[in-house]
């Protein structure tokens, strides 16, 4: 029989319905025989409920259910980056591609992580620098992507895209995306970049708006050395780690990125795949020969 791990539990707020979901997840684990730990402002939706700081939660719990979407688990990434735990999240917003349950499915995820009857999946993360002048101005950490785009105005911009100190290509357009295999779903989607499964060890490097048909997106292996070289612009450049404004570069600068030495190991259900999320999130009805099925 499995060990029951301890569960650190975290909760959105500001999701409709999260203390209504905490309670019930509470009374679950609790039930179960589990140890509960909760996040200082997940246990502010709580009466007379005291909680630990979401940077002192690594050390005290196994693993992580995180009550939110995809944004959520970002915002945790961010404040733990290399303490990460392996994350179940709940969907509680809107898309959800890294979520594993939804509120009505809560008590079977509850089962599947007391008994450890579930999947992992590593997922890899962008190491990142912004240098200027060979200063380091700002260190992050990407699980989807990394993405230099133009400031408020309306002109294109240049990025210079190195692999392994190799000239990968110049773009000229309105940005350009360094992704992941799970940022592939994510803007790098958008723009007209590949689906990629999330075991894969490879980045995507998609152009945004690119002024050429030339200027396709590429893949390259993880193990790789990426350099996006910003020479001088005539407006200033936004650069953007999963979707948060990290700096914005107004003089020459070199955004460096590599594969992190963690990963994010995030929870799925026995019976989740990558197939059958695309199937469920982007609305895809399989074949159109009757009968048909893999074996």
């Amino acid at each position: 029989m499995a060990e029951t791990p301890r569960i650190g539990l975290i909760a959105n707020p500001s999701k409709p319905g999260a203390r209504e979901l905490l309670l019930d997840l509470i009374a679950r684990f609790t039930e179960e025989g589990a140890t509960l730990v909760l996040e200082e402002n997940s246990a502010s939706l709580l009466d007379d409920c005291e909680g630990v700081p979401l940077t002192e939660l690594s050390a005290l719990v196994d693993l992580f259910v995180v009550l939110g979407g995809d944004g959520t688990i970002l915002w945790v990434l961010r404040q733990l980056d290399h303490k990460i735990k392996p994350i179940a999240a709940i969907n509680t917003g809107t898309l959800g591609f890294m979520t594993c349950a939804t509120a009505e499915t809560s008590g079977a995820l509850v089962e599947a992580l007391v008994s450890g009857n579930y999947l992992r999946s590593d997922r890899i993360v962008i190491s990142g620098q912004l240098v200027q002048n060979k200063k380091v101005l700002e260190r992050f950490y990407a699980l989807n992507e990394v993405t230099l785009c133009r400031g408020v105005d309306s002109r294109v911009i240049h990025v210079e895209a190195c692999v392994n100190e190799l000239i990968a290509n110049r773009y000229t357009g309105d940005g350009l995306i360094l992704a992941t295999p799970t940022g592939s779903t994510a803007y790098s989607l958008s723009a007209g970049g590949p689906l990629v499964q999330p075991g894969s060890n490879v980045f995507v490097l998609t152009p945004i708006c690119p002024h050429t048909l030339a200027n396709r997106p590429l893949v390259v292996d993880a193990k790789s050395k990426i350099r996006f070289d910003v020479p001088v612009q005539r407006d200033d450049l936004a650069l953007m780690v999963d979707g948060q404004l990290v700096s914005t570069i107004s003089k020459p600068a070199h955004v460096r990125m590599r594969k992190a030495d963690f990963k994010l190991p995030l929870i799925a259900m026995p019976d989740q795949n990558f197939y059958h999320v695309l199937n469920n999130k982007m609305g895809w009805t399989g074949s159109s020969i009757s009968g048909s099925e893999c074996s």
